[in-house]
C-alpha cells in the first residue's frame, strides 16, 4: 500500500510541475514573440503532440524491476528542465533571430517544438509508466485514477502559481521554487538503499537551486541577452504582461511583452500623436488619452490649454514606472485612471472633444479590440459634437503590400461605419483621423494659425501639399468594400496573420493541407472510441483557446487569466474523471456518445453567452467567476469522457493508456492550432465554435452506430 501511495504522489507531482511549466512557458512566448496570441495555439499544439509522443513511448517500458527508478529519475529531470529551457529561450532568441524582427509561423513552431521536446517527452512517458504500474498494483484498470491524480496535482500547482508565485516572485524565482518542491518530493520518495544515488543527487541539486535563488538575479541576466546594446533598468513580470525599461544613448525605452511602447524624449512621435488630431478641433476642452501617458504626449496636449486630460492605462505598473521616469511638470488637469479603456469608454459619462488612441498595430487580439466596430460604436457615444478621434499604424513608407492595404482598408471601412469623415495623415506613422465634422490635411497651416509651438510638426519639416498627395494616394488604393473589423470576427487581426505568415514564405493553404493529410492518415487507424477521444481532445483545447481569446477580447488581460483558466480546466478534468469512476461503474458506448452530444450543445451555446458578456457590464470578481464556470463545464465533460473511454477500449493497460492519452493529446494539438491560427482569424469565433460542435456530433453518431463492437 505504501508503494501505491508513492506512485500516487509521483503522478500528482508530474501534473504539479507540468501546469506551472506550461503556464510560464506560454507567458514567456507571449513576451518573446511580441504578445502575439497565435503563439498560444502553436505552443499548446506542440505541448500536446510531444506529450502524446512521450505517452506512446511509455508503453514500451517493460523494465519492471527498474520502473520506479525510471520514474524518480524522470521526476528529477522534470524539476530542472523548465528553468534550463527558459534560460536557453532567452539566451538564444537574438542569436537565432535579429533583434526586433518578426518571427514567422514556421520558426515559432520549430523553436517551441525543440525547446519543449525534452520536458514533454519525459512528462508523457512518466504518465504512461505510472498509470501502468499503478494498475498492476491495484490489479485493475486505474488509468482514469491516474488521469485524475495528474489533474489534481495540476490544480495544486496552478493555485500556488496564480496566488503566490506570479504575485510575489520573478519567473526564475518561481521556477527555482518549483524545482525545490519537486526535488524534495524525489528525496522523500527515494528512501531505501536501492535509491541512494537518486536521493543524494536530488539533495545536491536542491542545494544548488537554493544557492542560485538566494544569490543570482537570473531574470536580469536573461533579459540582458534580449536587449543587446541596451542597459536593462527595470524588468518586471506583471499580471498584464512583462515590462522592461532599457537605456540607450541617454534615451529610455519602455517595452511590454517585447513590444516597444514608447521612447522617452522622442519629440517627433509625441508631436505627431497629438497635433494632427488636436489642431482639427477649434477649442478642445476634454481629451481622452488611451495609453502613452508616460511619454511626452501629455505636455503636448496641454499646449492647447485644455481643461482636462483623462489618461487611461490598463497596467498600473506602467504608471508606477512612468512616475519614476518623467519629470513632474503636469498639473491637476492630468487625471490618471488605471482601467481597461474599453470598459472605461462603456461606463464613463464624460463627453470628449478629442480621443487619442495611442496603441500599436492590431497584430494581437488585445490590440485589435481598439480597432473594432464595437469599440468605435461605444466611443462615439462618449464624444461631444465635432469631436475628433485618432489612431495610428506603422508606415510602410512609399510601398504598401497587399496585406497592409487590406488592413488599412478594413480599418477605414470600419471607421466609416460610424464617422462621416476619415482622413489619413502620413508621417513616421500613418494616422487615421475620424470625425463627423470636416477634417483638414493642412496640418502645418492650422498649427501656424493657432500659434502652437512645435519642434517638428511645422512648416520647416512638413509640406502640406506633399502630405495631401500621399494621403490621397493611400486612400485611393484602399478597398471601399472591405469587411468590417469586429470583436469576434477580427478581420484586421486576420490580415496581420497573413503578414506574419509572409515571413515564413507560407500561405495558409500549405499548413491547412498538411494538417488535413495528417488527419486522414490518423483516421484510418481509429475506431469509434479512439476517434471520440480525438474529437474530445480537439473540443477541449479548442474551447479552452476560444475562452482565453474571448477573455482577451472582452477584458484585455489574458496574460493574467491564462494560468487561472488552465488551472480551472485541470480541476474540471479531475472532477469529471472522479465522477465517472464513482457513478459509471459499467459505462456504455451510448453514454460515451451522449457526452459528445452535450459537448456539441455546449459549443453551440457559447457564442451567445459570450455576446451577452460583451453587452452586459460585470465587476472583475463576477467576470472571473463566469469564465471559471464556463471553463469548468467543458473540462468536467472532457474528464468524464476520458474516464468512460479508458474502460470501453480493449487492450493491455499500457496499450489503452498510451493510445487514448496520445490520441486525446493529438486531438488537443489539432484543436489548439486549428482554432488559433486558422478558424478564428479567417472565419471568426462563432464559426470556430460551430466546427467544434459539428465534429462532436459526427463523433457521437459514429459512437452510436458502432455500439455493437463494445457489447
Amino acid at each position: 500500500m505504501l508503494q501505491q501511495k508513492k506512485y500516487d504522489i509521483a503522478i500528482g507531482a508530474i501534473g504539479f510541475g507540468a501546469i506551472i511549466t506550461q503556464t510560464i512557458f506560454l507567458r514567456e512566448c507571449l513576451s518573446l514573440f511580441y504578445g502575439n496570441e497565435l503563439v498560444i495555439g502553436i505552443v499548446l499544439a506542440n505541448w500536446m503532440i510531444l506529450t502524446g509522443m512521450g505517452a506512446y513511448g511509455g508503453k514500451f517500458a517493460v523494465i519492471t524491476h527498474y520502473r520506479y527508478h525510471a520514474i524518480l529519475l524522470t521526476l528529477m529531470l522534470l524539476s530542472i528542465l523548465p528553468l534550463t529551457t527558459i534560460f536557453i529561450f532567452n539566451y538564444g532568441r537574438n542569436i537565432l533571430f535579429s533583434p526586433g524582427t518578426m518571427i514567422g509561423v514556421t520558426s515559432s513552431f520549430i523553436v517551441s517544438f525543440v525547446l519543449l521536446l525534452p520536458y514533454c517527452i519525459l512528462s508523457g512517458y512518466a504518465f504512461t509508466l505510472c498509470a501502468q504500474t499503478l494498475s498492476e498494483h491495484y490489479a485493475r484498470n486505474t488509468i482514469a485514477r491516474a488521469y485524475a491524480l495528474e489533474a489534481a496535482g495540476s490544480v495544486v500547482g496552478g493555485v500556488l502559481l496564480n496566488l503566490v508565485l506570479l504575485v510575489y516572485c520573478t519567473t526564475s524565482q518561481a521556477l527555482l521554487i518549483i524545482a525545490l518542491i519537486l526535488l524534495s518530493t524525489v528525496f522523500i520518495l527515494s528512501s531505501g538503499s536501492s535509491y541512494r544515488t537518486i536521493r543524494y543527487s536530488s539533495l545536491l541539486l536542491g542545494v544548488v537551486c537554493v544557492g542560485v535563488l538566494l544569490d543570482v538575479d537570473l531574470d536580469t541576466i536573461m533579459k540582458s541577452y534580449l536587449y543587446e546594446g541596451q542597459r536593462v533598468i527595470v524588468h518586471r513580470d506583471t499580471p498584464y504582461g512583462t515590462i522592461t525599461v532599457t537605456s540607450q544613448d541617454n534615451q529610455k525605452n519602455i517595452f511590454e511583452n517585447g513590444i516597444l511602447l514608447w521612447s522617452m524624449n522622442d519629440v517627433t512621435a509625441d508631436e505627431e500623436a497629438v497635433h494632427y488630431a488636436m489642431v482639427q478641433h477649434p477649442r478642445p476642452r476634454k481629451v481622452l488619452l488611451i495609453s502613452g501617458g508616460i511619454s511626452g504626449i501629455p505636455a503636448e496636449i496641454l499646449k492647447y490649454n485644455v481643461d482636462r486630460i483623462d489618461y487611461v492605462e490598463l497596467n498600473p505598473w506602467l504608471i508606477e514606472i512612468g512616475k519614476q521616469l518623467i519629470p513632474k511638470v503636469l498639473d491637476g488637469r492630468f487625471n490618471v485612471l488605471t482601467f481597461d479603456a474599453r470598459r472605461f469608454v462603456r461606463e464613463t459619462r464624460e463627453r470628449y472633444d478629442v480621443v487619442l488612441v495611442n496603441v500599436s498595430d492590431p497584430s494581437t487580439a488585445q490590440i485589435n479590440r481598439y480597432y473594432t466596430l464595437e469599440f468605435f460604436r461605444d466611443l462615439k457615444k462618449r464624444l461631444a459634437p465635432g469631436a475628433v478621434i485618432s489612431l495610428s499604424m506603422h508606415s510602410s513608407a512609399d510601398y504598401f503590400s497587399p496585406a497592409a492595404i487590406a488592413v488599412y482598408s478594413t480599418i477605414v471601412r470600419t471607421l466609416n461605419d460610424q464617422f462621416a469623415h476619415i482622413l489619413i495623415v502620413p508621417g513616421s506613422k500613418n494616422f487615421f483621423l475620424a470625425s463627423d465634422d470636416s477634417l483638414s490635411i493642412d496640418i502645418t497651416e492650422l498649427i501656424a494659425r493657432r500659434g502652437i509651438q512645435t519642434d517638428y510638426v511645422n512648416r520647416d519639416y512638413i509640406d502640406d501639399v506633399s502630405a495631401r498627395q500621399r494621403s490621397d494616394e493611400i486612400l485611393n488604393r484602399l478597398d471601399p468594400h472591405a469587411s468590417l473589423n469586429s470583436d469576434f470576427t477580427p478581420v484586421a487581426y486576420y490580415h496581420q496573420l497573413l503578414y506574419w505568415l509572409s515571413y515564413s514564405n507560407l500561405t495558409l493553404w500549405i499548413p491547412i493541407c498538411i494538417i488535413l493529410i495528417l488527419i486522414v492518415l490518423i483516421l484510418r487507424k481509429l475506431n469509434a472510441v479512439s476517434f471520440g477521444m480525438l474529437t474530445t481532445g480537439l473540443a477541449a483545447s479548442g474551447i479552452e483557446v476560444l475562452l482565453l481569446f474571448s477573455f482577451q477580447i472582452l477584458y484585455g488581460i489574458m496574460y493574467q487569466a491564462t494560468g487561472c483558466i488552465i488551472t480551472v480546466f485541470m480541476g474540471g478534468l479531475a472532477m469529471g474523471s472522479w465522477y465517472a469512476q464513482k457513478y459509471f461503474e459499467r459505462p456504455s458506448v451510448i453514454q460515451f456518445g451522449r457526452v459528445q452530444l452535450i459537448i456539441a450543445v455546449y459549443a453551440i451555446m457559447l457564442p451567445g453567452i459570450l455576446m451577452l458578456l460583451r453587452d452586459i457590464q460585470f465587476g472583475t470578481f463576477m467576470i472571473y467567476c463566469i469564465f471559471i464556470l464556463l471553463t469548468l463545464v467543458i473540462s468536467v465533460l472532457i474528464g468524464l469522457e476520458f474516464s468512460i473511454a479508458v474502460r470501453l477500449y480493449r487492450g493491455t493497460i499500457s496499450h489503452v493508456t498510451s493510445t487514448l492519452y496520445g490520441v486525446d493529446l493529438l486531438g488537443s494539438a489539432i484543436g489548439a492550432i486549428g482554432v488559433s491560427v486558422f478558424l478564428v482569424p479567417i472565419a471568426g469565433m462563432a464559426v470556430a465554435f460551430f466546427v467544434i460542435a459539428l465534429l462532436s456530433i459526427v463523433s457521437a453518431v459514429i459512437s452510436f452506430t458502432g455500439q455493437k463492437i463494445y457489447e
